[in-house]
């Protein structure tokens, strides 16, 4: 009889312990509430995310008269600016001006595959310039500017998806936050890599007077995102 009680009793212990853990885990789950504020705390991480890695390429945008305010990869352009936008995208890809479709795609999705040795042509005896100099970053920093503004270039063409495109972009701004402390030391370095890239192409100097004006000014705009969005403030690939 003894044991009979002793048995109901642990029973019952299990029982009641079982149903607190229960009732603790459902206090624990989130309401419809909280959910819905984790989902869209969650999408102004990735937009601001995505507007880092766009911002990269933000001195060649202007540059080419395109917009830096919008977040997707679609180009807001007419036709006849589309075309010669393609044409110089080509140009700078080293495709051939009227592949066709199907080769198109192939040949950019073998680009974005490749892109950590570089998206586009560069001159001869450019790299090597700047290793020789000790300018490594220098090359790095024209190499993040460059893949960001080609990548966004081919996605807003609709040359490939843009996961394709994403992918590159936020492994590249990765890299670029890895390697420079600061928007001024990745733009100076940038500028830098510009001259001898200039150099090679025998470019007017007054030219490259004026890429040093345009990054300076882009620093001290209160309203680039330079100045929207903060160097470290959070890692591309970390959730807080």
């Amino acid at each position: 009889m003894t044991l009979h009680l002793l048995l109901s009793l642990l029973v019952a212990i299990i029982f009641i312990v079982w149903k607190c853990k229960r009732k603790a885990a459902r206090s624990k789950m989130p309401t419809a509430q909280e959910q819905e504020q984790e989902r869209l705390a969650e999408r102004r991480r990735d937009t601001r995310r995505r507007k880092w890695a766009l911002a990269l390429a933000d001195i060649l945008i202007l540059r080419n008269g395109l917009k830096t305010k919008d977040v997707t990869l679609a180009l807001p352009i007419d036709e006849s600016k589309r075309q010669h936008l393609a044409q110089q995208v080509k140009k700078e890809l080293g495709l051939s001006d009227d592949p066709r479709d199907g080769t198109l795609h192939q040949q950019v999705a073998d680009i974005l595959q490749r892109w950590p040795a570089g998206v586009g042509k560069t001159p001869q005896g450019f790299y090597e310039q700047l290793a020789a100099q000790g300018q490594v970053r220098d090359a790095l920093a024209f190499d993040c500017a460059r893949t960001a503004f080609l990548t966004r270039c081919i996605a807003g063409l609709g040359w490939c998806r843009d996961e394709q495109a994403w992918l590159v972009l936020l492994l590249n701004a990765q890299r670029a936050q890895d390697c420079f402390h600061s928007w001024e030391d990745y733009a100076t370095a940038y500028i830098r890599a510009r001259q001898v890239w200039l150099e090679l192409h025998q470019t007017p100097a007054t030219v490259a007077g004026r890429d040093h004006q345009e990054v300076m000014q882009y620093l001290e705009d209160p309203l680039s995102h330079w100045r929207e969005l903060p160097w470290n403030d959070f890692k591309i690939f970390e959730l807080n």
